[in-house]
């Protein structure tokens, strides 16, 4: 079995990677959690091949987990919960009850509308849909006899497909990684592709396994740990350098936030220091801004930190926030920085194919209100 997790820095060309590398001759999946990376990756396929080959699928997890988990294996998810009449109508957005909500008060309380894990209605709604968000639980949670949902894909995926990719494998957390985990034990060729680096960035699906748990964040080497341990091969490099980012740049951003991610020269760029320039920066339409949070308030051009993941720019300037505004320092302590705050910093400040401007908060403050549009 062909099991491999390779290691990438911000630019390095993650899903260019994916999609030139399959044998397009061959019965490939290629699995990315967001909507957004589906449609990059049918583009970087017809890029290289002309087209999406034949034989290449490209689906997001979640579709995968219902197409190809559920679905197939309702009889079984009916006797399971001894349920010969249920029938599925599809899967919901819908957000599923949480165990306990916040009261009047603000105070965590019970709450009666949560439905306990051995019941169906934990996993599908009174109309008879799946919540999106339980899928993964529920094909962990299933078994037929000693024999799990899982391990039965896992064959049957054998037989349709030769490889199995999963791109961005850092946004996967909790159920969804743990499907990921079982799954590939039994799976003949899977082959994840992420950046460490950029976990925790996301709005959401941002909390637990791989990257928390009890003791706290759990740091690259012991992640890198954990996943041999689950019997795959690290590659850490053939993506290590980023094809986006200056040299200048890597330097800095290694320098400042500790993360090893050096460049492949390709592009010229050099970080620069604004703040006695910054309304002639603001104000230049090429240049994107990039601020922690609610871009859409300001009238100039501008990405949250988080929102700009993916993204490529011609030159970009980071606004900083508060607790950043010592990066220039010599002092500057990036792990007493938060460790989402640390890794939306650092896929800010990776956006730009050539000058990266950076601006301290307590600059743009001084003149904020003349571009505030909400």
């Amino acid at each position: 079995m062909a099991k491999k997790v390779i290691l990438a820095v911000a630019g390095a060309g993650k899903t260019y990677h994916i999609c030139h590398a399959i044998d397009p001759t061959k019965k490939n999946l290629i699995l990315a959690y967001t909507h957004e990376n589906i449609h990059n990756i049918q583009k970087e396929l017809c890029d290289a091949h002309g087209c999406i080959p034949e034989l290449t699928t490209v689906m997001t997890f979640h579709a995968f987990v219902y197409h190809h988990l559920i679905l197939p294996y309702e009889p079984s998810i009916k006797e399971h919960f001894e349920l010969p009449r249920f029938a599925s109508k599809g899967v919901c957005m819908t957000e599923p009850p949480q165990p306990r909500i916040p009261d009047a008060s603000g105070q965590m309380v019970y709450n009666p509308k949560y439905r306990k894990k051995e019941l169906i209605t934990h996993y599908v709604t009174k109309r008879g849909q799946y919540y999106c968000d339980r899928i993964s639980e529920l094909a962990l949670y299933v078994k037929n006899g000693k024999e799990s949902i899982i391990k039965r894909a896992s064959k049957r995926l054998n037989m349709f497909y030769d490889a199995i990719l999963i791109d961005e494998f850092q946004d996967f957390r909790e159920y969804d990684y743990e499907v990921i985990m079982a799954l590939a034990k039994h799976l003949n060729d899977v082959t994840l592709v992420g950046d460490y680096y950029q976990h925790s960035v996301s709005a959401r699906n941002n909390a637990g396994k791989p990257f928390k748990n009890k003791k706290g964040e759990v740091c690259y080497d012991d992640f890198v740990a954990n996943i041999i341990r689950e019997g795959f091969t690290v590659d850490t490099s053939t993506l290590a350098k980023s094809r986006r980012c200056s040299i200048d740049v890597c330097n800095y951003v290694s320098q400042k936030l500790g993360i090893g991610i050096t460049s492949s020269g390709d592009h010229a760029g050099s970080v620069i220091w604004i703040d006695n320039d910054a309304v002639s920066i603001l104000n230049n339409n090429q240049i994107t801004k990039l601020v922690f949070q609610e871009a859409a308030n300001y009238s100039f051009q501008a990405l949250n930190w988080s929102y700009s993941k993916g993204d490529t720019v011609d030159s970009a300037c980071v606004i900083l926030t508060d607790g950043l505004d010592n990066l220039d320092s010599e002092n500057f302590n990036p792990q007493k920085i938060k460790t989402s705050t640390l890794n939306k910093l650092y896929v800010a400040m990776t956006r730009s194919r050539g000058d990266l401007y950076l601006m301290k908060a307590s600059t743009f403050k001084a003149i904020k209100d003349s571009y505030i549009t909400r």
